[in-house]
Order: structure tokens, then C-alpha cells, then sequence
């Protein structure tokens, strides 16, 4: 397995990675996958990479800003995806290894995620890399109709100040 820069020519897989999230119901609040244009403008361009097994993609992980006032642009905010066929393999901690390293390259100094409470797995695989809890907005988003908690997890660089 290796991790490569997403490009465009990733993006169907990576939607249909996606895709497999939204179906599940309670990974997203997102119910459709957005095309290339809306996904490219929304994620920092050399912050988003895939794993790849034997030219497929089977993992992506990406960072978007949090907010664009003056004094965030170290603030972003993590989205990770392993395909439902691939999980239990490690992708997850290889990916998010691969996006702190490269986060804290690039002078960014908080990774920020959202998720809801039931989703065990990305809550443990998150505070497995320092990631910490800072609280759980109640009622914060409609999913279908369903008012869904949201866990706010963040992750300070140890080497950025």
C-alpha cells in the first residue's frame, strides 16, 4: 500500500468511498457526494492525500480550513474515509499518521473533527494520535429529519506553537 497526493483522477473512488459513508446513516450529515469542482474548492489543495492498493484507492484523508478570517489559517478541519472492504487493515492509522506529519510541515497547528457520538471506531482512532475531546454540541445538525450530537475532537501540533 502506498499514500499519494489526491488528484482528480482519484476523485470517483473517492466518492464512491464517500458514498459508502453517507449510506451508512450515521458517519455523515452529508447525503449526497458533491462533484469534483464543489470537493476541490472545499479541501486544501496540498493537504488531501489517498492510499492506494495496486492503483486503487481504498482510503482518502483530507484537510479543509475551519474558517477564512485573518488568524485560522492554521485551524483546518479532517475528513477521513476507508472503504468499507478495507477496514481493520491499518489504512486509518496510516493515513492520519501521514496527514499530521504533513499538517505540521505546512505550519498548520490544529486538525479539528466533527463526529457523532456513536462512531467508536473514528472517536478511538482519533485520540489514538492526541486528538482530544473538547466537548459534544447537542443538537447541532439535521440528518434526514433526526437531530444528530456532534463530539468536537481536536488535535493541537506538538511542534507548531
Amino acid at each position: 500500500m502506498e499514500i499519494k497526493n489526491l488528484e482528480q483522477r482519484h476523485y470517483s473512488d473517492v466518492a464512491r468511498i464517500y458514498q459508502q459513508a453517507i449510506d451508512a446513516g450515521n458517519i455523515t450529515l452529508a447525503t449526497k457526494t458533491s462533484p469534483w469542482e464543489s470537493w476541490d474548492n472545499d479541501h486544501l489543495k496540498n493537504m488531501r492525500f489517498v492510499a492506494l492498493e495496486d492503483n486503487a484507492v481504498i482510503g482518502w484523508v483530507a484537510l479543509s480550513p475551519v474558517l477564512q478570517r485573518t488568524g485560522y489559517h492554521g485551524v483546518t478541519e479532517l475528513s477521513i474515509y476507508i472503504d468499507e472492504n478495507h477496514h481493520g487493515k491499518g489504512i486509518g492509522n496510516m493515513l492520519m499518521q501521514h496527514i499530521i506529519d504533513s499538517s505540521e510541515q505546512a505550519g498548520i497547528w490544529t486538525i479539528m473533527s466533527f463526529i457523532f457520538p456513536e462512531n467508536n471506531k473514528s472517536i478511538a482512532l482519533h485520540k489514538k494520535f492526541g486528538f482530544n475531546h473538547l466537548g459534544t454540541q447537542h443538537k447541532s445538525a439535521q440528518l434526514k429529519g433526526v437531530w444528530m450530537d456532534n463530539c468536537i475532537l481536536e488535535r493541537r501540533s506538538t511542534i507548531i506553537s
